[in-house]
């Protein structure tokens, strides 16, 4: 049996057992008010209640924010090496992908201040991918995907196909 969340949607029964509860049209609820006799100012308002809950819970559940992918390839200090390795990593699609590496530096820098970092410093870049927590990266607005480093290889964008 799964974990069940508890959300507005769920009510408590008499016996213990949370039941889903149905969505309901506003004009319905309307309906039903008028029908019992319910004064038509306080029906009016109690409307308009339940159209403010609905308009806050469209805002809370904005789409989640567009992210680009890139790799950041590791460069010693002696050049490219033909082997190359690299990081896979989401920003948000309006930030400047040639920032990405200084943000993961600078986060970097922050958990070296750290008592944590302090006892475990982050030395290298491949160190900080591998080992700084996703909660202080997501701060900053950058996803590492791969915390181990990944081989780069340079393909020929041609399929070799020749046109008749």
């Amino acid at each position: 049996m799964g974990v069940l969340r508890i959300t507005p949607a769920f009510q408590l029964s008499g016996d213990g057992v949370f039941n889903r509860m149905a969505k309901v049209d506003i004009e319905i609820v309307q309906k039903v008010l008028k029908e019992n006799g319910i004064d038509v100012r306080l029906a009016a308002e109690i409307l308009n209640q339940i159209r403010e809950v609905v308009a806050e819970e469209a805002v809370e559940r904005e789409k989640p924010a567009k992210k680009q992918h890139l790799v950041l390839v590791s460069e010693p200090e002696g050049g490219l090496p033909k082997d190359l390795v690299g990081w896979v990593v989401q920003i948000l699609e309006d930030d400047d992908p040639r920032e990405a590496s200084q943000k993961i530096t600078e986060v970097a820098g922050v958990f070296n201040g750290t008592p944590k970092g302090q006892r475990l410093p982050v030395a290298s870049f491949g160190d900080a991918c591998q080992s700084l927590p996703t909660k202080l990266l997501k701060e900053n607005n950058v996803w590492i995907k791969t915390r181990e480093p990944v081989r780069v290889i340079a393909v020929k964008n041609s399929l070799g196909r020749r046109r008749g």
